[in-house]
């Protein structure tokens, strides 16, 4: 159920976030709360899908971004899902290509203020995010397998940057396929 509720809220957000055509498809698995700044209480795996716009005109004054919307599922109990949009820059070079991208995500994690009496029992197991919506970083190396069809190592790290009041930040990283339409 979780599964198709965040696939109709990435095809709504699509429409809002910007109405240029979808130039590439991502899907890929992930290594849950793992690698990075974040904590490292969450684990088991995570499933993404991503679709890339083309950069509309406005944003040439910041190197041609192109817009990006995705879903990230974790299907163990107790583990976050998040929805996001942002802007990625990509480089390539000859078949390889590096990416970056920065935006912002809604996640389904814990978001009270962490007590150390109630929250004893989950603490180890518990991410404490301290707001509902959080900054996103998010990196890319890959390879052109063919002029369509790319493989890449990703990771992603979210959380609030220390504006609410818990900032323990989750990290992913894992495999990508990508298919440019």
């Amino acid at each position: 159920m979780r599964l198709i509720a965040a696939i109709a809220i990435l095809f709504a957000m699509s429409g809002a976030a910007y109405a240029g055509p979808v130039e590439e498809v991502r899907a890929g698995v992930y290594a849950q709360s793992c690698c990075g700044f974040g904590s490292s209480k969450e684990d088991g795996v995570a499933i993404n899908g991503e679709a890339v716009f083309a950069s509309p005109r406005f944003l040439s004054v910041l190197a041609k971004p192109r817009p990006v919307i995705g879903a990230t599922l974790a299907p163990h109990d107790g583990a976050t899902d998040q929805v996001y949009a942002g802007l990625e820059w990509k480089v390539d070079i000859s078949r390889w290509f590096v990416a970056a991208g920065v935006g912002g995500v809604v996640h389904n994690g814990e978001t009270d203020r962490y007590d150390p009496i109630a929250d004893a029992a989950r603490v180890d197991e518990t991410v404490f995010f301290g707001c509902r919506a959080l900054f996103r970083l998010a990196g890319d190396v890959g390879y052109r397998v063919t002029e369509r069809v790319s493989a890449s190592f990703h990771w992603n790290h979210i959380s609030n940057a220390g504006l609410c009041s818990e900032n323990e930040g989750l990290d992913q990283m894992g495999l990508r396929v990508g298919l440019s339409l």
